[in-house]
Parts: C-alpha cells; structure tokens; sequence
C-alpha cells in the first residue's frame, strides 16, 4: 500500500528559500512529503488548500497583520498546522507563536531535514488533535446550548458558575447580570429539607438522579422538577433538570378523559338499569289508579302522588346525569374569549355588585380567535365564577380572570380569595353529584368539565384552604372539525 504524502505549503517571496526548504524536504527518506509555494495571498486564495496539510509562514512573507493572516489562513484551510519560519532568532518569537495560536515555530539554518520532518509530523499531528478537541467542545457546546431542559453548572457551594440559555430562560438568571456569579442554586428550592438534601449531595455523591425537588422559576412561578446531579471534576457539579409540569398536565389531561369516559360509561349503565324498573313503577302506579275503587283511593290518600313525584325526580337526576356525563354536541363558531368572558361578567353584575366583590380583568389583546360554542362556553365561565363568588366573605373578596396566548392555544385563569378547597375535596372536584353547597346539585362543575373537554380542552385547578382557588381553562387554537365520544 502506497505511503500517502503530506501536502505542505510555503508562503514566501523569495525563490531562494523556497530553494533551501525544498532542499531539506528532500532529504527526508522517511515520509512523502510535497511542497509547494505561493508567493502572495491572492496566490493562496486561488488554490485547491482541501488537501493542504500544513502551511510555513516565513517571516518576509508576514506583516503587521499577523493575526489576521493565521485567522485567513484557518479559515481557508481549518484543519491544517502552521509553522512560523523566522531568519534569526528573537527572544520573544516563542511567544509570539504561542500568540498567534500556530503549531510551532523554526529558525532558518538551525534545523536539518531530520529535525524538519519531526516538526512537520508533530505539528500535523497536535493539529488533528486540536481539530478533533474543536469538533468535540463544538458538539457539546451545541448540546448544553441547545438542550431543551435547563443545564447548569455549580461549585461545591452551590454557586452557579454557568448555565445554558434553556436554564436562564426559566429561571430569570442571565449570566449578563452583574449580580450573576452571586447566584445559588439552593435559593432556587422551595422546600426546606429538599435544600438540606441537596446540600448533603454535594458533599456525599458522585452522581444522583431523578429526585423531586419544587423549584421557584422566573416571576416567582413554582413548578415540580426532576433534578438530576453528576461530579463533574473535583469541585465542579453538573446540574439538570426536567420541568414535570407539562408532563404532570398531560398525565392530569389522560387521567381526566379517562374517568370522564368511565363515569359516562357507569351513567348509562344507571340509566338502563334504573329508567326500566322506574317507567314499570310509574305506568303501574297509574294503572292502579284506574282499576282501585275510589273508597281505597281517599283511603290511600297522595301515595300515588308521592310515589310517581319521587319516580320522575329519579328520573330527572338520571337524565341530568347522562347530560353531565356525554360529551356534548357543539355550535361552533369563530369566538373571541375576551368577548365572551366581559358578556359573562356583565350578565352577573348584579351578584357581583351585592356581594362588594373587587374585580380585575387581565385580557391577553392578541388572544387568538377560537372555534367553540360560544353559550355553552359561557355556561362554563358563569358556574366557575359564579362558585368563585360564593366562596368569597361579602365586601372584601377579589376576583382575577386573566387570559393569556401560548403556541398550542389560549388559557383562561379565574382566581378567587376565598376559603379555598380541602386536600381530600380535591380529587372529587367534578364528580356528579358532588357538592359541598346546602341546596347544590353537585352536577355544576360536571358539566362545567364536559363543556371544555368536548372543546378538545383541558380544565386544572390549584387551591389551598384560606388562600383562595384558580381555575386554569386551556383552549386549543386548533379548528375543531367535529368531536365525537
């Protein structure tokens, strides 16, 4: 197998020494190496540098703009070494090759043939090495720039040192702050013991995975994370962390349609089971009515009445309940939410005016257009503000519905400063017949989530005993074609 040459190229004005290095490569036995010249940069400029393998600079060739001709140089041909060639030597030439960021440097009449080559073959190869470091930091430069979670790094104190955009995007932290180097990630963690946990990692492991930290983000705005910790070097950690809030929504979104589907599925099974006997009770009862004699019928007294009263009110609940329960048949039609929204806080006006209810509307005015059943739409947001309403002390509740545009759709948050909702009250939120209202019939908020989920949405809500509840409605901006069970 034929020995591949080394291409090498010389820069320099003068044939003569062009002559003397040509001579030298001559007496190189070892390796192939070709040499060819240019005598000016619009020469170099012209040539075919894909195969050039290193290029000698001399030092009639260079000028005042040194730096600027190693850079073109580079950038012409980026994979090949560079040697400075010098006439005599000066004291500080060494360092100024180590400046200029080039392999190494000769001086002229110190060096034979094989103390060239050796300098060829140890430059050639320093400069693979450095190309392939390049490619490498590149890459994973890329990656800690481009990641889609945020990545940081920390010192053993917790002080972050460095952190990819993704990470400065969710938390508010720009490495432009002056105050950015003050930075520690423990003040991100909400939980005290989850800071002393963290704090014992740093001193204990190697690496850690996937532990459930909540973390304060940008704006103050909270959110579940699984964090992840590796030793980077002996006082350096790496950091990354996975945001579970979309995943904890969709997980939420699944489970939701689920259990809608489920209770549907009951419903109707109720509804066969229950409507059958009751229509037998009723057409009885009535047949009975016909048949008995009318001394046994004032005897009886309103029995009949009682019994057929009690079997339609049976029979309205079962109904109310395959209503709440199946997914309903939509009107759609070009709607603006912020509309929408202002015709539902004027029709219950007056509710609000009794009850000194302070409210603030904050309308996103770019709100995308959305096909939805505009009154069914309406239902919703009236039982939802409506219920926020009732949860608030008479003369000093606030009452904050906000929209917001994002890339999959619109959100509309309704928040209340009432007495909030029990942990074990949570779960059931939009059961039927769930209520915790003396009179209610605990198929509002049923229906409020059939609404918004045969809208293809999604309904969350966070509340905590005290504080006030919100309501989180999303939207998709999508057209909805047709929604079937």
């Amino acid at each position: 197998m034929p020995q591949s040459s080394i291409q090498v190229l010389y820069l320099n004005h003068l044939p003569e020494d062009f002559d003397y290095i040509q001579d030298l490569v001559s007496g190189i036995t070892e390796s192939k190496i070709v040499l060819t010249g240019a005598q000016s940069m619009k020469d170099v400029q012209t040539m075919n540098l894909n195969d050039i393998d290193l290029f000698f600079v001399d030092s009639m060739f260079r000028t005042n703009s040194d730096k600027n001709l190693i850079q073109e140089l580079k950038t012409l041909a980026p994979k090949a070494a560079i040697i400075l060639l010098q006439d005599k030597k000066l004291v500080d030439y060494n360092f100024e090759a180590i400046k200029l960021e080039v392999s190494d440097y000769l001086v002229k009449g110190t060096f034979d043939s094989l103390d060239l080559e050796s300098k060829i073959l140890y430059a050639i190869r320093d400069s693979q090495m450095i190309a392939k470091l390049n490619q490498e930091v590149e890459k994973f430069s890329s990656i800690f720039k481009k990641a889609a979670d945020p990545f940081l790094m920390i010192d053993s104190s917790g002080k972050i040192l460095e952190a990819n955009p993704k990470f400065e995007e969710k938390f508010g932290i720009s490495a432009h702050d002056p105050n950015y180097e003050s930075h520690y990630f423990m003040d991100l963690i909400l939980d005290q013991e989850n800071i002393q946990d963290f704090t014992q990692k740093l001193g204990s492991i190697v690496e850690a995975y996937d532990f459930d930290y909540k973390l304060k983000g940008a704006n103050g705005i909270a959110f579940n994370s699984l964090t992840s910790i590796a030793l980077h070097s002996p006082s350096t950690y790496q950091v990354m962390i996975k945001d579970l809030t979309a995943i904890k929504a969709k997980e939420a979104e699944s489970f939701t349609l689920k259990k809608f589907a489920s209770t549907g599925r009951i419903a109707r099974l109720l509804a066969h089971e229950v409507k059958n006997p009751l229509t037998t009770i009723m057409l009885s009862c009535d047949q009975l009515r016909l048949e008995l004699p009318q001394d046994v019928l004032d005897e009886s007294g309103d029995l009949f009445e009682i019994i057929l009263r009690n079997c339609n009110r049976i029979n309205d609940l079962v109904s109310q309940l395959l209503t709440s329960t199946r997914f309903a048949s939509l009107d759609l039609k070009n709607q603006n939410i912020n509309t929408l929204l202002d015709e539902v806080l004027e029709e219950i006006g007056d509710r609000i005016e009794l009850k000194g209810i302070e409210v603030q509307t904050i309308y996103d005015p770019f709100i995308d257009t959305l096909k939805l059943d505009g009154e069914k739409i309406k239902i919703a947001f009236t039982n939802l503000i409506v219920n926020a309403i009732e949860a608030m002390e008479e003369g000093s509740g606030q009452l904050l519905v906000q929209t917001s545009q994002d890339k999959e759709g619109c959100k509309v948050e309704i928040q209340d400063s009432g007495k909030g909702i029990s942990k074990e009250n949570m779960d059931r939120l939009f059961e039927p017949y769930f209520t915790n209202k003396e009179n209610g019939s605990g198929l509002g908020l049923t229906n409020v989530q059939n609404i918004i989920l045969s809208h293809g949405g999604s309904i969350q809500v966070e509340s905590e005993e005290g504080k006030g509840t919100s309501f989180y409605i999303y939207l998709k901006s999508a057209p909805i074609e047709s929604i079937t069970e």
